[in-house]
């Protein structure tokens, strides 16, 4: 029979030493996640007569990269509004095949 994997005593502290030490580890948002986090500064920044564009250049002078259109998105008063939905081409109806057809076929399909 094998013998099961041990630590020893003087490992499990290191161990607990090593974890206690581990820094904060650093929390990453998306750039979606730091707009909506930032958007009450967005409307705040619009009340002072900046447009997005504007400030997402000065954010991208100071190494934060919130494109406008995001920024954008939150200048608005209502959170509930619906986003705008993309325009797109309409679906393209597939004609039906017809029932019957005036071709009559040489070989039967399995032949083909």
């Amino acid at each position: 029979m094998a013998q099961r994997p041990t630590i020893r005593s003087d490992q499990i502290r290191k161990a607990k030493r090593i974890m206690e030490d581990l820094p904060e580890k650093e929390e990453k948002k998306t750039r979606q996640e730091a707009a909506e986090l930032l958007e009450a500064s967005f409307r705040k920044a619009k009340s002072k007569g900046y447009k997005p564009k504007e400030l997402s250049q000065i954010l991208k002078n100071e190494g934060i990269i919130i494109p406008a259109y995001l920024i954008k998105r939150h200048f608005t008063e209502t959170r509930d509004a619906p986003k705008p939905e993309k325009q797109g081409k309409a679906p393209v109806k597939q004609p039906e095949p017809a029932t019957t057809s005036f071709i009559v076929p040489d070989l039967p399909d399995e032949e083909l």
